[in-house]
């Protein structure tokens, strides 16, 4: 009896623990929508549903993640090559210290606009909606609201905005 209980025990954790799991990652599968993402500053907010009916691509970066930093900066040069694009590029920042961040979009030459730095449970509930636990990345959405696709380079950007720009 107890063997069986056991058994129906681990049986029970291991369906838990993989729901848990599957939850956290299929929230960002390609061709779904993308999660709620509302970020605030003393200047603005930004909100996903306030960008509907435009390609954003949303990256999550980090002043101690390299991959993450060099993506923000190559987003940043992508967007100024093409001023005409329908592109909103939003970065969320996850450095414990505000000041930093701030230095880093400075020092980086980063569009100050373009740029919210997360912390406290505003920076947690991003984490957990966006499956951030193993790292910094961005997301490519299009105006249905739907992920077209991860960390897209200049070549994937060109490839699915120049179509929609030569329609406009």
């Amino acid at each position: 009896m107890k063997k069986t209980f056991l058994i129906a025990a681990l049986f029970i954790g291991v369906l838990l623990f993989a729901g848990g799991h599957s939850e956290t990652h299929s929230r960002t599968v390609l061709g779904k929508s993308a999660p709620a993402l509302c970020v605030e500053r003393a200047d603005s907010i930004i909100s996903l549903d306030r960008l509907r009916g435009e390609y954003v691509l949303v990256n999550f970066w980090s002043s101690t993640d390299a991959a993450s930093r060099r993506a923000a900066n190559m987003y940043t040069a992508w967007q100024r090559r093409h001023p005409g694009s329908d592109l909103q590029v939003i970065g969320v920042n996850f450095d414990d210290s505000e000041g930093l961040f701030r230095e880093i979009v400075r020092l980086d030459s980063l569009e100050p606009a373009q740029q919210y730095h997360a912390a406290g449970d505003t920076a947690r509930a991003i984490t957990d909606n966006y499956g951030l636990a193993e790292g910094y990345g961005s997301v490519l959405i299009d105006p249905e609201g739907k992920i077209v696709a991860y960390n897209p380079t200049e070549n994937d950007l060109d490839a699915i905005l120049s179509p929609a720009m030569a329609a406009r």
